[in-house]
């Protein structure tokens, strides 16, 4: 990370001359390095004039293409400037995590044999003794959902056993 008082492209600069033959010597340099230069998320360019006419984006973070496979959410946050003609850039990994992957349900499970006692024999095994019955129908769909993973789990496993024999 750091300050390299040049940059990539031509939309790095802002106000003053770009360097095409610096710019491409920066870049040869980074590539045959084996970095990768980390995006910048917030503003566009960490360096400005005291006049803000001019603006570069002279800083940034390279890392190797093993910690962007470590770290795939990876990224660099550009911050207020305060003190200094550089804005300060923070390297961050932020992950989301949209829950557990969605239920879905195949039509070719319906023509599965069995299917249909499972589910009945399931659904009238169930019994939670909350007294909204709402939340006891969503309970026993949960429960349903984790019985029939676990039964079309069992036969795909059987009928490729079948299949091999």
């Amino acid at each position: 990370m750091g300050d390299f008082n040049d940059v990539r492209t031509m939309d790095e600069r802002l106000g003053s001359s770009f360097n095409a033959s610096s710019a491409r010597c920066f870049d040869r340099f980074i590539v045959s390095s084996g970095l990768v230069d980390v995006k910048l998320e917030g503003y566009s360019f960490t360096w400005s004039h005291p006049s803000a006419s001019k603006m570069s984006k002279l800083d940034r973070f390279l890392v190797t293409e093993g910690i962007i496979s470590l770290y795939p959410s990876i990224s660099a946050l550009c911050l207020d400037r305060h003190l200094s003609d550089h804005r300060p850039i923070l390297l961050r990994e932020v992950s989301s995590d949209f829950g557990p992957t969605p239920f879905r349900f195949y039509q070719s499970w319906l023509r599965m044999e069995g299917f249909d006692s499972m589910v009945e024999h399931a659904w009238l095994s169930f019994s939670h003794s909350d007294s909204n019955a709402m939340v006891r129908f969503k309970k026993k769909l949960q429960d349903l959902k984790s019985i029939i993973r676990l039964w079309v789990k069992d036969k795909k496993f059987h009928l490729h056993n079948a299949k091999n024999s």
